[in-house]
């Protein structure tokens, strides 16, 4: 009989394996736009400048997702 843990774990891993390409672009590509982003929009409101960066990371994440591969 399998633990409830165990199936937690894997419901983990394949969910990393199916959607790891869409959380990079949110997390990591978000973090990086919105970093330079505010470098360069220093009159701009910061919340609107992360909101439109974390956004722009999740739409790269979904078209790596979608084609299969970053570039």
């Amino acid at each position: 009989m399998e633990s409830t843990l165990t199936r937690w774990i894997g419901a983990g891993i394949a969910h990393s394996a199916n959607w790891g390409m869409l959380w990079f672009g949110l997390i990591f590509w978000g973090s990086v736009i919105n970093a330079i982003a505010l470098q360069f929009m220093t009159t701009a409101d910061p919340g609107l400048v992360a909101w439109a960066s974390y956004a722009t990371g999740l739409a790269i994440g979904a078209l790596a997702k979608v084609r299969g591969g970053w570039l």
